[in-house]
């Protein structure tokens, strides 16, 4: 993955050309890359604690029990810490210590249509169990938490 300051600099100079141009919609397949993507979804799957959390309409009965939940979250934590570290450069102060594996992997099928790039969590506890993870399935399984912690949440001040 990328390490330097002009990877993510880059990375706005391509959503700056999106925003910018008079026809975003052509330019979204060509400006930006999978692994922009990557970033971005982690970004996203965290930091939509805060909008869970800011939101008045959420409605949770007990804010301290939600923010437990949220923290308490093994695929959550791991995005929080692949989402600083991407969009901060470094991360000095990890929930559990994962980034972006330098390795990657690849499946091509011409015939099928297929090409993928696979990306891969690290953890510095090579017990945790997002360690080798693939990011796709990361990110499913830190979807379905977010599903989980709505359903227990939501509205249930009323409940």
């Amino acid at each position: 993955m990328e390490k330097f300051f002009q990877n993510q600099l880059e990375r706005v100079d391509k959503l700056m050309k999106i925003i910018l141009s008079d026809d975003q919609c052509s330019l979204l397949g060509s400006a930006l890359q999978f692994e922009d993507v990557i970033f971005f979804t982690c970004q996203s799957m965290w930091h939509l604690k805060d909008w869970i959390l800011n939101d008045p309409d959420f409605a949770a009965k007990d804010q301290t029990k939600l923010k437990a939940d949220i923290h308490a979250s093994p695929p959550l934590l791991v995005c929080a810490d692949l989402a600083n570290g991407s969009k901060h450069f470094t991360l000095d102060r990890p929930k559990v210590g994962a980034a972006f594996s330098d390795r990657q992997g690849l499946e091509l099928s011409s015939a099928k249509g297929i090409f993928k790039v696979y990306y891969y969590v690290i953890c510095t506890d090579k017990g945790q169990p997002y360690h080798g993870a693939e990011i796709r399935a990361l990110l499913a399984d830190a979807r379905k938490a977010w599903d989980a912690i709505i359903e227990t949440h939501c509205l249930s001040i009323f409940s």
